[in-house]
């Protein structure tokens, strides 16, 4: 018989961890299999609202014209739970770890929530989540639109809005073929950086902290745009714009316009009847501009 000693206490401890470990891996591989992902649907029509939150899990939001109700889909495990409320027109998604699974910390891995929808045109999307990457995998239309996200990645196609548009992250980046709201416009990151390959909107706020920002913007007529970042680089692209008035200025970096390099730390510029505002400002990053 064992004696209740102090080495045979750490082994039986260690001998559970392992168990609970092996547990927990075997159920993960198992939630990850499309046969245990559990599928639901609902009523969803154009112009509807899509609200989505999750702390960890991934969010894919497809379109699929072809369908006559969106579809959820999430991991059928223990480790999430799932809770939807379908309203006359509005879709509620919201993922949540189960708090009381012991030793969940060890392998837990969120299941991706995947979204798919019958028309791309909405009243309002919004999504939200703390770790979790947003994908937005279809062209979409709606009223207004905001994609947050602290520490995951946001990707999407195209996103074009009649009045707000907002892609917000804390420290991810944030990408995408094109961004256009016919009036706000604003893409904000502390620590990710923006790529942005199209941007036309009438305000438009392109903000970093300390990673760079680069797109190529088109101000809607009588409009503006404010881009900033204190240690990242500016690059951007104004060729679509014929009636500028920029104000660049950094505190240490350079500012460059059309390959040239400017002298002092305050530059201004005028083309056409200078009716779109550009102020741009770095602290210790570059500015580059194409006009």
């Amino acid at each position: 018989m064992l004696k209740d000693t102090k080495a045979n206490k750490i082994f039986l401890i260690v001998l559970v961890v392992l168990l609970a470990l092996s547990f927990s891996l075997a159920k993960g591989w198992e939630g990850r299999s499309r046969a245990t992902r559990s599928d639901r649907d609902f009523e969803f029509k154009a112009n509807d609202t899509l609200k989505v939150r999750t702390i960890a899990n991934d969010v894919v939001i497809e379109v699929d014209d072809s369908l006559k109700r969106a579809t959820v889909s999430i991991g059928g495990n223990e480790r999430d739970v799932l809770s939807v409320l379908k309203t006359t027109s509005n879709l509620s998604v919201e993922v949540k770890p189960k708090t009381n699974w012991f030793f969940r910390f060890f392998s837990y891995a969120p299941s991706t929530l995947v979204i798919e929808l019958p028309s791309s045109s909405l009243d309002s999307l919004d999504v939200s989540t703390i770790s979790g990457d947003i994908r937005i995998m279809h062209p979409m239309k709606a009223r207004t639109v905001e994609l947050r996200s602290t520490s995951g990645e946001i990707d999407f196609l195209t996103l074009e809005t009649e009045e707000s548009l907002k892609v917000l992250s804390t420290s991810s980046s944030l990408s995408g073929s094109g961004a256009t709201s016919n009036k706000e416009l604003e893409i904000a990151t502390v620590s990710g950086d923006i790529e942005i390959q199209k941007v036309r909107a009438k305000d438009v706020q392109l903000k970093s902290i300390s990673s760079d920002v680069e797109a190529e913007v088109e101000i809607i007529s009588g409009g503006s745009l404010t881009a900033s970042s204190t240690s990242g680089e500016l690059e951007l692209d104004l060729r679509a714009n014929a009636n500028l008035n920029v104000q660049a200025s950094t505190t240490s970096g350079t500012i460059t316009f059309n390959e040239r390099d400017q002298e002092g730390k305050s530059v201004e510029l005028e083309t056409g009847s200078a009716q779109e505002t550009v102020t741009l400002f770095t602290v210790s990053g570059s500015i580059e501009l194409t006009y």
